[in-house]
């Protein structure tokens, strides 16, 4: 999950805070429920969904599920100049530890005041869990989400799933999960996937060549977000070159202070092209010479 520093979030926060107060919904589940029934708030209401039969791995899954009235928007991980990025707080879990948070490919959003990333329809974020010890478990998230119409509303919500230690699943609980993993990004593949990435002008430049398939449909424009470590913002892309089965993007970067310039940066990198979508992760130095 992208994180910034306290004066980066508090850029961020400024026009949804002012004359908006924080919704607060606090949504008790019954015990040995598969989700914590819903929280609401104006545009929109959200919940947490288990399947507490452990894959074949041992991990359980979930998502969190935004459902959002229609007109209304919501953000990714790095939503950009503007918005506020899901937080998951699962510090008061009993029993049971989050291994991953992941995100669906984004769409960029352009609001008459600022361009950022995130979903215009509802939305599901997967999880991945462990458990931690046996017995009884409980999932205890501490939510917080932005959603948008011409006025952003900050959601908080505390949801709560509790998980017997001899779970019984269902069918459609487990259909629920999986359809949610299946909406991610795929993999990298050969005919679509990074194939460089370098951070130029003293780090404040990234540059990025992608491959992308020769077959598109007509009039569809690839398009790429980024997400990177703490500190780390990123100004919308701007496409340079798309031809010859090859996408080059130019990105404004804004590094934390002191960053060395030698230091290795992972990146999070989504590219979508109509309904296909890739995620990508790579790690980036300093150009030498630029």
């Amino acid at each position: 999950m992208s994180k910034r520093p306290a004066i980066s979030l508090f850029r961020h926060l400024l026009p949804v805070l002012f004359g908006q107060a924080i919704a607060l919904a606090v949504t008790l589940a019954p015990a040995w429920s598969l989700d914590s029934g819903w929280a609401e708030t104006e545009g929109g209401r959200m919940r947490l969904v288990i399947d507490p039969v452990p894959r074949d791995d041992g991990t359980i899954a979930g998502f969190l599920d935004v459902d959002l009235e229609p007109g209304w928007k919501t953000y990714w991980r790095d939503p950009g100049s503007a918005g506020i990025p899901p937080t998951l707080d699962f510090s008061l879990n009993k029993g049971v530890a989050l291994l991953s948070m992941d995100y669906p490919a984004p769409v960029r959003v352009d609001d008459g005041y600022a361009i950022w990333a995130g979903y215009t329809a509802p939305v599901q974020f997967p999880l991945t869990f462990r458990r931690t010890a046996s017995g009884d478990g409980q999932v205890h998230a501490q939510a917080f989400i932005g959603i948008c119409e011409k006025i952003c509303v900050p959601f908080q919500a505390e949801l709560v799933v509790d998980l017997p230690a001899d779970p019984a699943g269902h069918d459609a609980t487990r259909q629920a999960v999986d359809a949610a993993f299946a909406r991610l990004p795929d993999a990298p593949g050969a005919d679509f996937h990074i194939k460089t990435a370098l951070l130029q002008m003293n780090g404040t430049q990234l540059k990025i060549l992608a491959s992308l398939p020769a077959f598109r449909p007509s009039g569809i424009e690839p398009e790429l977000f980024v997400s990177g470590p703490d500190g780390y913002a990123f100004a919308p892309p701007k496409l340079v070159n798309d031809s010859d089965g090859t996408t080059e993007w130019s990105v404004r970067v804004e590094p934390p202070s002191g960053q060395a310039d030698t230091k290795a940066v992972p990146l999070d990198i989504v590219v979508t092209l109509g309904q296909r979508a890739i995620a990508q992760t790579v790690s980036v130095s300093r150009a030498d010479g630029n």
